[in-house]
């Protein structure tokens, strides 16, 4: 059994995914750290090359080669907005989905230095337009909506304690 993080960039995925990890026992795949992986590039490098969408597709493999495991997932930000992953996100049974959401004006204060995020890297309204062209394929994809203002600990918490009332943990 495993679980998906997804979210915009920012949000904490990759941290959560590792905390859940330890608590839970069970390993963590970022698709971000397979994705350079299955390139042979970086992201910044993939995006500056080929594209957001050849980026996409890798994302897309990344996904499918690790579904098949017994992980937690922290999905890239934008993993919603490629149709082959959004049909495979949204036809998982049994898998919980949880969406990690901050207001928006966090999450673009947490990502904004961050080179690697080569869509962090704009102007601010530009970002605000991706986070809500998204807004809405996250609360689809999801089982249960997360907010990440409180602790990284309390989020953990908060997605354990859903898995045990709906047995997505056994």
């Amino acid at each position: 059994m495993h679980m998906i993080l997804i979210g915009f960039m920012g949000c904490g995925k990759t941290t959560i995914a590792h905390i859940l990890g330890k608590q839970l026992n069970k390993k963590v795949i970022d698709l971000d750290a397979v994705i350079p992986e299955l390139a042979g590039q970086t992201i910044p490098e993939i995006f500056a090359s080929e594209g957001e969408a050849a980026f996409r597709e890798y994302e897309f493999q990344a996904l499918k080669q690790t579904l098949g495991e017994d992980v937690i997932i922290a999905t890239g930000g934008g993993v919603v907005t490629y149709g082959k992953s959004y049909s495979t996100l949204i036809e998982l049974k049994n898998r919980p989905v949880y969406f990690l959401n901050a207001p928006f004006e966090k999450l673009y204060k947490r990502i904004q230095q961050d080179e690697n995020r080569p869509l962090g890297n704009q102007d601010i309204e530009k970002v605000r337009d991706l986070y809500q062209s998204r807004l809405g394929k996250y609360k689809a994809l999801s089982d249960l909506e997360v907010s990440t203002l409180q602790t990284v600990e309390e989020t953990a918490s908060e997605i354990i304690a859903h898995m045990n009332r709906t047995n997505h943990g056994s």
